[in-house]
């Protein structure tokens, strides 16, 4: 539970945690007095769409709730002329100030300001930076990610990786592993359109560059609407329709008929194949009223890989090690662990050799035999006098990702704006079975799924010439699995191993189950299967509403929010079998296993040691709940001059499950 107060003085007002922006001012006329009842008009140059203020007794106007875009703005009043200020440029979370001077004379007569300047709002005590749309069309980011732009501000440093090539958008860790003004890394709020993106320490949805209007960074909060962060705010905004039709279309290809090669010397070809497409659309459905905008991209990208592998030779399956060597160029003897003698005494531990460097066929472990029907053979010598490395082979990562976004504004009537937002993307990561025999065991290292799924409903309500209300609902989740169904043997591929079926009570709630783990480690390495991997499936449901008032000089808003986190997770390691050369070594007291031992021998003896493991791990529903009210007053004691009070309470429970899996130990030191 936490409260703040925060009593700020400041040179103008600080921005809104919602992503739109503000227009104010105050209306003088040409003697510096104020002028109140004077009709104030906010236009938005590309949807046509008009709202109306009119200046208080302080001369004063606000206009709240301000999508990022264009605007003129017009102020009138019987007995002056009617000042115009055009093209007025709203940022995403900006705070603009524009003070109209009426001068005496008829309404038919118009003051236009066209080349002033807008005043902003700089000196407030919130620190941002906010990427407008040229920047995002001018400046190129590799990544294609709206979140990299952050780091323009000076504040905010990388965490995630340092190739920002590699940032991509559906990548969920890129958008969360930034420090913005400190360690703040995962700790930071991630928003689109004023929505939660940030799933735990994960980000989620990130829309394509092009369909991103703005993107802003602030650094620190001086206003009571914000909080749940421990360090910063980066909002996105996403692109509406307007009365136009607009649109965009886009490609960026890497072919490898016009690449350069990858090696000079020898000539090899670059085999990178990238394919990145996509386009927009923004349109009325019905002008000054119903807006839409449309995108959507796809990625298709290939990119080779080498796997490099020791295997066992043909003398080597029968059990033959009569021609493996060790480094010096000697016989690596290998000895049955069966035989083994110890000392206590003298400390000392004894292993008898195989006879002529060969197991005999009744010593071998008919399960690992039944293994190695699906390791395939070496491709190559290998190298050096043990031989390591004798599975070269080229392959291929692939990666598919394709991102929708859909934005509808409804401008109801003049007391009602509403608008919704689907948004998604899916990512699936494959690889090539580069094995001869298309085996089963392959361990496929890039098998993956990535998908996202962010909605929003938005609610703007002018309940009169003082009172603002907005209600938000947004829904966020994401999918962030290791998946590789050409590795997938089911219950039905455990059988063909162990038809005792021991594992049955080890497999309840495991999203897939895959070839058993096998890691063969000595001289060289070879591993087969999959043991550990993750499956992670977490969703937000987020509610909030916020009411704004103007009383006089005291501009008053208050609300509060409600978060849900739930979700599916788990990390599966259902079984490991290790092998190394120490247990056919002639000692299990320091073996040099240098010389001695063999870890494909160990494997056909079935000898498997301490590390290797069959483990349960149940599907967790981890939970927390978020709760949050504020109320903040900017009271304006001159033009130059805003005071700031505001007061927060949050609460947000521990993580929990729903049926109660979780424990911890008490400890009254770290409540």
């Amino acid at each position: 539970m936490r409260a703040a107060v925060i009593a700020i003085l400041a040179a103008g007002l600080v921005y809104p945690q919602d992503y739109r922006g503000r227009v104010q001012g105050t209306v003088t006329d040409a003697t510096d007095a104020v002028v109140s009842g004077a009709k104030i008009t906010l236009r938005n140059i590309n949807k046509g769409i008009e709202t109306v203020r009119e200046s208080n007794a302080s001369g004063q106007f606000l206009f709240d709730f301000v999508e990022p875009g264009a605007y003129n703005l017009s102020a009138e009043l019987a007995g002056f002329n009617k000042f115009t200020q055009q093209n007025i440029q709203v940022q995403t979370r900006g705070d603009v100030a524009v003070n109209p001077v009426l001068r005496p004379g008829t309404m038919v007569e118009t003051v236009s300001v066209s080349s002033q300047a807008v005043e902003v709002q700089f000196n407030s005590s919130t620190m941002s930076l906010t990427v407008d749309r040229k920047m995002l069309t001018d400046l190129p980011v590799l990544a294609r990610n709206p979140f990299t732009l952050a780091l323009l501000d000076p504040a905010v440093v990388n965490r995630y990786t340092t190739n920002l090539a590699t940032r991509n958008p559906f990548y969920m860790w890129s958008s969360s592993q930034l420090d913005v003004g400190g360690n703040t890394s995962t700790k930071n709020e991630l928003q689109l359109d004023g929505a939660p993106l940030q799933l735990g320490a994960k980000g989620s949805y990130a829309p394509p560059m092009d369909a991103t209007q703005e993107v802003s960074v602030q650094q620190n909060a001086v206003d009571a609407e914000f909080g749940h962060s421990a360090g910063g705010v980066l909002s996105l905004s996403v692109k509406s329709g307007t009365n136009e039709f607009h649109g965009t279309a886009y490609y960026f290809g890497r072919n490898p008929a016009l690449n350069a090669v990858s090696n000079a010397v020898v000539r090899s070809k670059n085999t990178v194949r990238n394919h990145i497409w996509g386009g927009t659309i923004g349109n009325p459905i019905k002008k000054n009223k119903l807006f839409n905008f449309f995108s959507y991209e796809q990625w298709q990208t290939k990119d080779p890989r080498n796997a490099i592998m020791t295997l066992p030779t043909e003398l080597e399956r029968s059990g033959d090690f009569s021609q493996t060597f060790n480094p010096d160029g000697g016989l690596r003897a290998i000895f049955d662990p069966s035989t083994t003698q110890f000392n206590a005494a003298a400390n000392t531990a004894t292993r008898t050799p195989f006879a002529g460097n060969r197991i005999p066929r009744s010593q071998m472990d008919p399960l690992s035999l039944r293994f190695l029907e699906d390791i395939w053979l070496p491709n190559n010598p290998g190298e050096g006098a043990t031989r390591v490395q004798n599975y070269k082979q080229g392959y291929f990562w692939y990666l598919y990702n394709w991102n929708i976004n859909n934005r509808t504004d409804w401008n109801i009537n003049d007391k009602w704006k509403v608008f919704g937002r689907y948004s998604r993307f899916r990512t699936d990561l494959s690889q090539d079975n580069y094995t001869p025999n298309n085996s089963a065991a392959l361990t496929d290292d890039n098998g993956g799924v990535m998908n996202s799924r962010n909605i929003a409903g938005d609610a703007v309500w002018t309940a009169g010439p003082r009172t603002v209300v907005n209600f938000r609902f947004s829904y966020a989740s994401l999918n962030d699995d290791y998946d590789a169904p050409k590795s997938k043997i089911g219950d039905d591929g455990l059988a063909k191993f162990w038809s005792n079926g021991w594992y049955k009570p080890y497999l309840p709630g495991l999203p897939a189950v895959y070839y058993p783990n096998l890691v063969v480690s000595g001289a060289g390495t070879a591993n087969f299967g999959k043991g550990g991997y993750w499956y992670q499936h977490p969703e937000s449901f987020n509610y909030a509403g916020r009411v704004s008032r103007n009383f006089g000089r005291h501009y008053v808003k208050w609300g509060g929010e409600v978060r849900h986190l739930r979700g599916n997770s788990v990390r599966p390691n259902l079984m490991n079998f290790n092998f190394g050369p120490a247990l056919t070594a002639d000692t299990f007291l320091a073996p040099n296993t240098r010389l001695r031992g063999d870890a494909w021998a160990t494997f056909l003896l079935g000898a498997i040691d301490s590390g290797s493991q069959a483990q349960y791990i149940p599907l967790q529903k981890p939970r927390t709940d978020f709760f949050a009210a504020f109320v903040h007053d900017d009271f304006k004691i001159n033009r130059n001059l805003t005071l700031n009070l505001g007061l927060r309470w949050e609460y947000e429970t521990g993580v929990y499950d729903a049926e109660d899996r979780f424990s911890r130990a008490l400890d009254l030191t770290s409540p």
